[in-house]
């Protein structure tokens, strides 16, 4: 099993991070006339920058409401680091199906095929009310399933028919060059039935949240069998905080000092590259590692964390 690994890039961290406008006031008296040479996409580039120079795979951009809007950030960073995947994060609701899978061939086109969709768990019905979504929660996991067939089915066949509750095409598809790459690799979320069914039925990765291992095995157990009914497969992932120093020691007392994420594993580089390999054995195969200050343990945590773990899924696999 190949190990992914992706870091992810949040856009409401570190409000005060490479943001001119959220610069601390001087006194009265002071004029500051520095301009400022940087913004808050010049720090993105860095992240992603930094996740490319140390051996990450790709950066996961999660969707934050009252934030940057996470498909222009993918964009500006897919520029700056030309290797690496980039997958944002984006809910259902954007809008029209075909509209995003045109977005989403062009940004395959412009980066060589680099690009992935993860679609945003559902927000409560306040947060959709005040984005200007009225959707039932009935209906939900129906216009995702709509939306991802829709989206797909324009990209793969031409002519293109469909009829749902929530979208409608007729005579549709792409044409070359639009449908010339591979549909993005999609990114799905949830831990409920309705959930992991809709990634049976649509996902290429699975992502599960940081959850004790008998947890995930059961969970991952039940996808395996779900994807396996409806004849396919489905990689299973897990986005997880980590706080790694060189001894546990020294990890512990930097996590007393600050949060380090909810699930966070905590430890030495080998003592968390060991949790991360054990994760793997259950089936994880991607994993997406946060941690803040993203710039400075971005770069601790692929420089230091990911060669152990591929050290130690690369050892296990030649064992088997």
């Amino acid at each position: 099993m190949t190990i992914s690994s992706y870091w992810q890039i949040d856009t409401a961290a570190e409000p005060r991070r490479a943001e001119p406008s959220l610069r601390p006031r001087l006194p009265a008296l002071v004029r500051d006339r520095r301009r400022p040479s940087q913004n808050r996409f010049d720090y993105y580039a860095q992240l992603a920058q930094a996740a490319a120079q140390t051996g990450f795979d790709g950066v996961f951009l999660p969707y934050r409401r009252d934030a940057d809007e996470s498909r222009i950030v993918a964009a500006v960073v897919a520029r700056a680091a030309p290797r690496i995947v980039v997958v944002p994060e984006f809910p259902a609701s954007v809008g029209s199906a075909v509209y995003a899978a045109k977005q989403a061939t062009t940004f395959q086109r412009s980066t060589g095929g680099r690009f992935g969709w993860a679609i945003a768990p559902d927000a409560d019905a306040a947060t959709r009310a005040a984005e200007g979504d009225d959707i039932g929660d009935d209906a939900l996991h129906e216009r995702t399933d709509e939306f991802l067939t829709v989206a797909r089915g324009v990209h793969d066949r031409r002519p293109f028919t469909f009829a749902g509750r929530h979208f409608e095409v007729k005579d549709g598809g792409f044409d070359a060059p639009l449908n010339r790459l591979p549909f993005p690799k999609l990114f799905l979320q949830g831990e409920d039935e309705k959930a992991l069914a809709l990634s049976a039925r649509h996902a290429d990765v699975h992502l599960f949240r940081a959850a004790p291992a008998e947890r995930l095995a059961a969970a991952i157990a039940w996808l395996g069998e779900l994807a396996a009914q409806a004849g396919r497969r489905v990689a299973f992932g897990l986005i997880q905080p980590v706080l790694v120093r060189e001894t546990e020691e020294e990890a512990r007392q930097e996590a007393a000092r600050g949060a380090a994420g909810e699930g966070a594993l905590v430890g030495s580089f080998d003592g968390v590259a060991a949790d991360l390999t054990r994760l793997a054995d259950l089936g994880i195969s991607h994993f997406v590692l946060s941690s803040t200050p993203s710039l400075e343990e971005g770069y601790r945590v692929g420089q230091h964390l990911l060669p152990r773990l591929h050290s130690l899924t690369g050892a296990r696999r030649a064992v088997a």
